[in-house]
């Protein structure tokens, strides 16, 4: 009987003298062997949903007992790692004679990547490629829009076309747009003056005048005894 194709993993007898291992209770010690044998049987590609997990791994733990063995484990074996797709075990090709197909990458250029760092390298690759991927014009005149809002673009558009027309080696680029705003002043508001309703500024009346009239007269008399 060949034996080539049967997959298996290496426990190491060393892992009972694992102060690691001894600090894990004894749930979380069965759960930790289980995910490497689950490793092996998914291809270093652990469900990170726990409820998924936890019936995968024929466990009879409640979710949180379960979630607890799970942190005791991440707490103790750092290289059981998780990324947005999955969990695997970093370095797990070293425990398992199983070969992915990344490992036959070189005789055959045809096959697609599967091991867990080429994977991780492409999403950091997408990541960057979309952080990286250029505005529309469309989203380009929207961002103008908003970050320079006080300034009149159509005007000043007019403005660097008729720059640019005395200056033949000059183009109207994105960075040329975005200088030239810059250096558009921004208005300063200043505040109105609140004006009083009119009806504040009504002219006297009759009754008013015969007031003044009488305060008058009466300092002046005051003002002749006194003499």
């Amino acid at each position: 009987m060949a034996y080539k194709n049967i997959v298996f993993v290496k426990l190491e007898k060393r892992l009972l003298n694992d102060h690691r291992w001894f600090l894990m209770t004894e749930n979380a010690q069965l759960i930790y062997i289980k995910l490497i044998l689950l490793a092996a049987e998914t291809y270093n590609k652990i469900p990170k949903n726990d409820d998924v997990l936890r019936v995968a791994l024929r466990s009879s733990l409640q979710l949180a007992d379960f979630q607890n063995c799970l942190n005791e484990i991440k707490q103790n074996f750092p290289k059981f790692k998780e990324n947005k797709h999955f969990c695997y075990f970093k370095d797990f090709e070293s425990k398992t004679n199983f070969r992915s197909k990344s490992d036959y990458q070189v005789h055959n250029p045809a096959l697609p990547k599967c091991s867990v760092e080429e994977e991780e390298e492409e999403d950091k690759e997408e990541d960057k490629e979309k952080k990286k991927k250029p505005l529309t014009d469309t989203q380009f005149f929207e961002f103008l829009k908003t970050t320079y809002d006080y300034v009149d673009l159509q005007t000043e558009f007019k403005k660097m076309d008729g720059w640019l027309a005395t200056r033949p080696g000059r183009t109207k680029t994105r960075r040329f747009i975005i200088n030239w705003l810059n250096k558009v002043d921004k208005p300063v508001q200043t505040k109105k003056p609140v004006l009083q309703k009119a009806e504040e500024y009504r002219s006297p009346n009759q009754e008013d005048q015969e007031k003044v009239r009488t305060m008058i007269h009466e300092t002046a008399k005051k003002m002749g005894a006194a003499k």
